[in-house]
C-alpha cells in the first residue's frame, strides 16, 4: 500500500470532506470544549487538522456506458501543539491524540470511565462514501528554540466516488 501512487485529484472531493472531517473530529467526546479547527493554529498552542496531499484518486474504473467508480484517499494530520517541555504533558497528549485515532477509526475508547465508539462515518453527497478511516502512531515534531512543539497523528479517510460521464 506504501507505493500505491495516485492517479489524479478530485478537487470536488477535497472541499467535501474537508468540512467532513472537520464536522467529525469535533464530534469526538473527549475534547472538553475544545475546537480542532481547519490549519489555524495559535502561535504556542492549539489543535488542528490540515490536509497532506488533498485528495487523491487511487484508482479509476470506467464501464462501457461511462459510469466512473474511483478509490480515492483523503490523508491529513491531525495537529497538537504546546510549549509544555513536561515529559508528563508530553505523554498526555500522545494518548489525546492516541484516542481521537481510535474513535475516528471506529475502535472503542474510554474517555472519563465510559467507553465511546463512533457508529458512523459522515454521509458525503456527488456519489462520495467514506469506506475505511485509518490511522498511523502519533509523534512529536523536533521543538522549536522556544519550546513549542508539535504533535502529528496521520490519519487517511478511504472512500469511493461514483458518477456517470454523460
Amino acid at each position: 500500500m506504501a507505493d500505491e501512487k495516485p492517479i489524479g485529484k478530485d478537487a470536488t472531493g477535497y472541499d467535501l470532506l474537508t468540512k467532513a472531517v472537520s464536522e467529525l473530529l469535533n464530534q469526538f467526546p473527549g475534547l472538553n470544549g475544545r475546537e480542532i479547527y481547519f490549519e489555524y493554529l495559535g502561535e504556542d498552542s492549539g489543535l488542528a487538522f490540515s490536509a497532506d496531499s488533498g485528495a487523491l484518486v487511487m484508482t479509476e474504473k470506467r464501464s462501457i456506458t461511462d459510469h466512473v467508480v474511483q478509490s480515492c484517499q483523503f490523508p491529513f494530520f491531525v495537529v497538537y501543539r504546546t510549549a509544555s517541555t513536561e515529559e508528563y504533558q508530553k505523554i498526555q497528549i500522545q494518548a489525546f491524540l492516541d484516542s481521537i485515532g481510535k474513535w475516528i477509526c471506529k475502535e472503542p475508547v474510554e474517555i472519563g470511565g465510559v467507553e465511546y465508539r463512533l457508529s458512523d462515518y459522515p454521509r458525503l453527497s456527488d456519489g462520495r462514501k467514506i469506506t475505511r478511516i485509518t490511522r498511523d502512531n502519533s509523534y512529536g515534531t523536533t521543538p522549536q528554540e522556544n519550546g513549542v512543539q508539535d504533535w502529528l497523528l496521520p490519519v487517511t479517510v478511504r472512500y469511493t466516488n461514483e458518477f456517470d460521464m454523460w
